[in-house]
C-alpha cells in the first residue's frame, strides 16, 4: 500500500513539475512579447510584469517539491561530506524532519490566510484586477507536497522503506 501512495505522490509531484514548466514556457513568451510590443511597435503591455510576479510564485510552489525529490536544491556539502556514514544520515534525517515540521506549519498557516482571503474577497488593484486567493492559491498545496516529500526523505535516510 505505501509503494502505491509513494507512486501516486510521484505522479502528482511529476504533474505539477510540468505544469511549473508549462507556466515557464508562457512566461518566457510573454517577457519576449512585451519586448517585441515595447521596442518595435512602441505598444508597451500592462499585464506581462504583473504575469511574470505570479507566475513566479507558482513556479516555486509547483516545482519546489520535484526538486527536493531530485536533491537538486541547494546544499551545504562541506561539513556534511565529511562526516562519518551514520552521522551524515543522522544531519540528513534532522534536516528532512526540520524541513517537514518547516513546511507543515506553513502549509497551516498559508491554508487559514487562504480561506480568510477567499471569504473577504480581496483582489489585487492593478493592471489586471484578480482575486488575491486565487493567486495565492498555490502555496498550501505546494507546502503539503513539500511536507509530503520531507516525510518521504525522512523516511529514506533513516533506512526505512519508501
Amino acid at each position: 500500500m505505501l509503494r502505491g501512495v509513494s507512486r501516486a505522490l510521484d505522479a502528482l509531484i511529476v504533474a505539477c513539475a510540468l505544469l511549473a514548466v508549462a507556466i515557464l514556457i508562457a512566461l518566457v513568451a510573454s517577457v519576449a512579447f512585451e519586448v517585441v510590443m515595447r521596442y518595435f511597435f512602441n505598444q508597451p503591455t500592462r499585464w506581462v510584469v504583473e504575469f511574470s510576479e505570479y507566475a513566479l510564485l507558482w513556479v516555486a510552489f509547483l516545482a519546489g517539491p520535484w526538486v527536493l525529490r531530485e536533491e537538486g536544491h541547494v546544499k551545504v556539502e562541506l561539513l556534511v561530506e565529511r562526516l562519518p556514514p551514520r552521522r551524515r544520515r543522522m544531519v540528513h534525517v534532522l534536516t528532512s524532519l526540520a524541513g517537514m515540521a518547516t513546511c507543515a506549519l506553513f502549509f497551516w498557516v498559508s491554508t487559514s490566510f487562504l480561506v480568510e482571503l477567499y471569504q473577504s474577497g480581496e483582489v489585487l488593484f492593478r493592471s489586471v484586477q484578480v482575486k488575491k486567493w486565487a493567486v495565492m492559491c498555490v502555496m498550501a498545496p505546494g507546502l503539503l507536497l513539500l511536507t509530503l516529500q520531507f516525510m518521504r526523505r525522512t523516511v529514506q535516510w533513516s533506512g526505512g522503506a519508501t
